[in-house]
């Protein structure tokens, strides 16, 4: 085949394709020039869209941060590709894992044990803190227990090892007594009385007359029982709060000593934050206790007694002395 015969079929294959063509355009190339403006149109475009993305600003790339090399041996190894020599003398000075023959000195453990209670009150001095012992709610043989400490006319219960409101948190109950409490100040065992001598000669007079004494017990008598269902869940409310929580009962009932001529008549009670569930319990502000379960009040070392006796007991009797009034007030408490 010569090149005469491949262009004829060149030529021929040509007039094929451009006669279909035509044939595919119809008249006038209607067909062919709604293609070239389709293909004009996609055009356009595409070269708008590349001019919108050319205006539009773009976000600077972030590059992380550099990270320190971890041997530092490796940068200080020169262009040449030589690395800096390595002092082994002086790391072998240095002893890292202590020096050959020598014993290893161990610290001796501290071992913390209890702070025995027993005999702290000797020697102990009168303590000068502007604290004052209003009552013995509970105590132990050992010195564990419970009282009521009044600091700027406020009264709490606290236990032992309790932080009281004075001192910054640095005077601490630390021993409960019959009379008398021993606080840890600073380090230092103090004394707080309940009763100091100062208040006993200030609070003594001449003893009163048959007469005035008369006048001052009371006149009537009443009797008074709570055994509906919302009492008896106050009252064992109480209860559990002075078993686990004593602190809490400073919230519901307010108490402080109530003395006569110098000797503990009994407490006297006002309500807390909830006065409906203490007047709930037959109570009123300003009733004087003077014995609880025919335990008398008059007696601090009685606190004990009374303290394990409330544990089980089903019901609890209130001596309660209301103005001129004798009021036997019975507080059931039912089974846990």
């Amino acid at each position: 085949m010569n090149w005469e015969q491949i262009n004829r079929r060149l030529e021929h294959g040509f007039d094929r394709f451009w006669t279909r063509v035509m044939a595919w355009a119809g008249p006038d190339g209607v067909r062919l020039r709604r293609v070239l403006i389709a293909l004009a149109v996609l055009w356009l475009l595409l070269a708008l869209a590349k001019i919108v993305w050319a205006l539009l600003p773009v976000a600077p790339t972030l590059e992380p941060p550099a990270v320190p090399l971890l041997n530092p041996l490796t940068a200080q190894t020169s262009a040449s590709g030589a690395v800096a020599p390595v002092a082994v003398d002086k790391l072998l000075a240095w002893h890292l894992f202590g020096k050959p023959g020598q014993a290893v000195t161990r610290e001796p453990v501290v071992v913390r044990r209890p702070v025995d209670q027993g005999g702290i009150e000797r020697g102990a001095k009168e303590s000068k803190l502007n604290i004052t012992l209003t009552g013995i709610v509970a105590m132990s043989d050992e010195g564990f227990g419970m009282a009521i400490i009044e600091h700027s006319r406020k009264q709490q219960l606290y236990a032992v090892g309790d932080e009281l409101p004075i001192g910054g948190g640095q005077v601490k109950l630390a021993k409960v007594l019959a009379d008398r409490v021993v606080i840890d100040n600073r380090g230092t065992y103090e004394l707080i009385r309940l009763f100091e001598q100062g208040d006993l000669v200030a609070t003594v007079r001449e003893p009163a007359s048959k007469t005035e004494e008369l006048a001052q017990q009371p006149t009537r008598a009443m009797s008074v029982k709570r055994d509906d269902a919302v009492s008896k869940a106050i009252a064992r409310q109480y209860r559990q709060r002075l078993y686990n929580d004593p602190q809490s009962l400073a919230e519901v009932v307010k108490i402080s000593a109530h003395r006569e001529q110098g000797q503990l008549r009994g407490y006297r009670v006002r309500p807390g934050n909830d006065k409906q569930q203490f007047e709930q319990l037959g109570f009123k502000a300003g009733d004087l206790v003077t014995s609880v379960n025919g335990i008398p009040l008059d007696n601090p070392s009685n606190a004990v007694q009374l303290y394990q006796l409330m544990r089980t007991a089903s019901e609890a009797v209130f001596e309660v002395e209301r103005g001129s009034t004798l009021v036997t007030l019975t507080v059931m408490l039912g089974n846990e």
